[in-house]
């Protein structure tokens, strides 16, 4: 759902800061406990996996789009080759982003509050489907990635917890002292999207119910079953 006016404040942006390429991302629904607890986290790690600020630079190869709302000439797809150069990507959004990028135009990539995304997650096993369609995928399908990403989630977000309670004074200190950073960086999220500041406590739990997703994503990937979304599935 678009609110009115984003299409020309999106074009007068574009043409002040001279963007080829412009995305924002939808304000996905938090209505139940389940899009509570992981939808502020999925624009968190997102942020983490395609840093905004690195995205919206040129000259590096980070480029991230968000599919709900993206805004370009029919001249860059036409140059890019788009859309018979994405069809066979299931992140087709940031493929997308990427190719533009590659090819010398600008893309810049943000939050808004007005273009809504209109689609329920209503139980854990939804979410855990949305995310474990491309998780894999984003760390190109190796599993050097998927263990390293494994180690540095279990380091950031499950360790400070784990060290709280099994650990002596001073290991204690240093585990509180990493949650409580954990904790400062999400808030600006939650705070965003009119969240309790309360939810960041629930995010060492949260992290590690995505990193199990990735691993589901993984072993489906192994196992050629290929990814199930919106009762499709994508070999």
């Amino acid at each position: 759902l678009l609110k009115p006016g984003i299409i020309a404040t999106a074009l007068k942006f574009m043409n002040e800061k001279e963007i080829d390429f412009l995305s924002l991302m939808a304000e996905l629904r938090m209505q139940n406990i389940a899009e509570k607890l992981f939808m502020p986290a999925f624009v968190y790690f997102f942020k983490l996996l395609y840093p905004f600020s690195l995205s919206n630079r040129q000259g590096n190869s980070v480029a991230a789009a968000a599919g709900g709302f993206i805004l370009t000439s029919s001249q860059v797809l036409r140059t890019v080759g788009a859309f018979e150069s994405i069809k066979g990507a299931l992140i087709d959004d940031c493929t997308l982003a990427s190719l533009v990028k590659r090819n010398g135009f600008s893309t810049w990539v943000g939050l808004t509050r007005s273009v809504l995304s209109l689609r329920p997650y209503p139980h854990l096993t939804d979410i855990w489907q949305m995310v474990e369609r491309t998780a894999f995928t984003q760390l190109r399908y190796s599993w050097a990635l998927l263990l390293l990403t494994t180690f540095v989630m279990g380091l950031m977000f499950i360790w400070p917890v784990a060290g709280l309670i099994g650990l002596g004074a001073k290991s204690s200190l240093a585990c509180l002292a990493a949650l409580s950073f954990m904790c400062i960086t999400y808030l600006p999220v939650l705070r965003y999207y009119e969240q309790s500041p309360l939810l960041a406590l629930s995010l060492p739990i949260v992290a590690g119910f995505y990193t199990l997703m990735t691993w589901s994503s993984a072993i489906r990937y192994l196992f050629r079953q290929g990814a199930i979304w919106k009762g499709r599935t994508y070999q």
